[in-house]
């Protein structure tokens, strides 16, 4: 399946550049450069479906792939679950 397709049948964000994922305040994540398009879908896969568990279990609240030329990387935003982890309790 390609990446945007993916992207749309999992309601996550697709983004043509990594300063464009930061502006719209995602972290990114896993990068591959892949040698040709194929490769390039099949990476894509790979880091998304990573991201789609990592949200399913509350560890990132919103994903997103960042799709530029050959380079495809991830991009997220923490879930309210990491976020407390991290910070403590919030009482």
């Amino acid at each position: 399946m390609h990446p945007q397709d993916l992207a749309k049948k999992y309601d996550a964000k697709v983004f043509d550049s990594t300063q464009a994922a930061e502006t719209a305040g995602y972290t990114l994540g896993e990068t591959m450069t892949p040698r040709n398009a194929w490769n390039r879908d099949s990476a894509a896969q790979s880091i998304f479906y990573d991201l789609l568990r990592r949200k399913r279990s509350g560890e990132v609240s919103e994903i997103g792939l960042v799709l530029d030329g050959n380079t495809v990387a991830g991009a997220f935003k923490k879930g309210e679950a990491a976020t407390q982890k991290e910070g403590g309790s919030s009482a």
